[in-house]
């Protein structure tokens, strides 16, 4: 026994002890950033009944369809969801869908959701939305799932140009109320190109639809639009490389510095890659009275804003020039007597938003040339009730009657009269007749000036390393779509 004891202690003794090899746990790949779009102007709304704000409207481009739109570059009108539309009668306008429609959450879209989506928006009739551009509308029948039946009160030739309107997309019936708007917090349902996976405030999350049915298939499976707090902060990530796309975020010092950058490079692009991708003609700026200002019935008050205007202005009319119908009304340039004005010192606002680029300065630029009439002077106000507001959000709808409707909607009461039989007769002629008619009110706004054109410039959208735009950009109302983005 002490002899086998004795043996096992010296194998015991002699054999290598086996050596453990630490597990270990092998290091999670990086996950690729999603293909990020980069904007600022915080999202307040995904509803399409009462969106007014420049980057909800983004999402609504995207996420929701139109039984027609309207193609950026020609103003053409053409189907969007239907697959026709028509006038059956000088009464009647009549669209056909497509089999095979369906939401995002898998319903099927037929033309109850149609009529339910347009009922709900005149319900619901938020001001500054496209819900104008249906006042012919009398009421809507729909006699099988595939046909909605459009009765008008007269015969409108711009009523299929109303449908492409944001305030006449399309949403499921069995998930929003009638009666009241969606919530932010609440995933919003359409049949766009692309669904909602997350949304907030500050960013939302995309994903392709692929049951989509129409002519803006989205070319990205997945993708981020992405807000940021100003121009510093969007010419970061440029500088950082941190974004694939930046679109209407830099003032006008951050823009020429990107813009020298990609000038002097040999690759014309910044050091991160990033190309400028210019969209001709598409930020148009105005200033806009308030119709509830007392201010505003002052004629020559409003007179002598206008000229006031005139030596900066670079846009003679509100209707964009490059769109069909325009016409010289607003003087350009030069010299201009401006007009005295009587009485005590007059007190105004002048509203702007701080998250659009440039748009503070150019907002003290026209305070300095308002104040020049003498006796007027002018508080700047980034936020709430103003007597004029500076904008640069597009028409609804990218043509003649889209771009007045800011105008007509809101006549003075000397001319509303004169302005609903211009409208009338804009709306139901054709050919020489009705640009005669376009022209009338055109002169009639540059009498009246509650709608100043400022300014006709391009759009800049900056493009980073790789990544191209395909195809037309934008929906009907000049909203920049996602469908178009490739990287790669």
């Amino acid at each position: 026994m002490a002899g086998l004891l004795a043996l096992g202690v010296l194998l015991a003794a002699c054999t290598t002890p086996t050596t453990v090899v630490p597990t270990q746990t092998p290091s999670p790949s990086a996950t690729p950033r999603p293909f990020t779009i980069v904007t600022t102007g915080a999202v307040t709304s995904a509803d399409p009944a009462v969106a007014t704000g420049y980057t909800d409207s983004m999402v609504v481009t995207s996420v929701y369809q139109r039984l027609m739109m309207v193609l950026p570059d020609t103003g053409e009108l053409k189907p969007d969801a239907a697959t026709d539309c028509l006038f059956t009668s000088k009464l009647v306008y009549e669209c056909t869908l497509p089999d095979d429609l369906s939401f995002h959450n898998g319903h099927v879209l037929d033309s109850s959701d149609v009529r339910f989506s347009i009922q709900r928006a005149l319900r619901l009739d938020a001001a500054g939305t496209s819900i104008g551009l249906l006042s012919a509308l009398k009421q809507i029948e729909t006699p099988d799932a595939h046909t909605v039946r459009f009765e008008l009160s007269w015969p409108d030739n711009q009523f299929g140009y109303a449908l492409a309107g944001q305030a006449a997309s399309i949403v499921d019936e069995e998930a929003f109320d009638p009666d009241s708007a969606l919530p932010l917090e609440t995933l919003p349902v359409g049949s766009g190109p692309y669904e909602v996976q997350t949304i907030t405030d500050e960013a939302v999350s995309f994903t392709r639809f692929e049951k989509y049915l129409g002519p803006k298939t989205g070319l990205l499976a997945d993708l981020t639009l992405q807000i940021v707090a100003d121009s510093v902060a969007a010419e970061a990530v440029i500088a950082d490389g941190t974004a694939d796309a930046v679109w209407r975020s830099l003032d006008a010092a951050a823009l020429q510095r990107v813009t020298d950058e990609i000038a002097g490079s040999s690759a014309k692009a910044t050091a991160t890659g990033f190309t400028r991708y210019a969209l001709p003609g598409t930020r148009i700026t105005q200033l806009v009275w308030n119709e509830n200002s007392r201010l505003r019935r002052n004629a020559r008050l409003r007179e002598g804003v206008a000229k006031a205007l005139q030596p900066d202005r670079t846009l003679d009319s509100i209707v964009p020039v490059g769109v069909a119908d325009h016409a010289t009304s607003f003087l350009i340039g030069g010299r201009t007597k401006l007009p005295h004005l009587d009485g005590s010192r007059i007190i105004m606002t002048l509203g702007y938003s701080p998250s659009a680029p440039g748009q503070a300065d150019q907002a003290s630029i026209i305070r300095d040339r308002i104040e020049g009439l003498g006796g007027v002077s002018v508080r700047l106000v980034s936020g709430g009730t103003a007597d004029l507001y500076l904008t640069d959000f597009p028409a609804w709808v990218n043509n003649a009657t889209g771009w007045l409707q800011r105008y007509l909607e809101r006549p003075l009461s000397a001319s509303a009269d004169k302005l609903e039989l211009l409208e009338t007769r804009a709306r139901t002629t054709s050919g020489e007749s009705r640009t005669a008619v376009l022209t009338e009110i055109q002169l009639q706004a540059a009498a009246d000036a509650t709608v100043l054109p400022v300014s006709q410039g391009d759009g800049i959208l900056f493009l980073g390393k790789d990544v191209k735009l395909i195809g037309d950009a934008f929906g009907s109302g000049q909203m920049l779509g996602l469908w178009g983005f490739v990287r790669g």
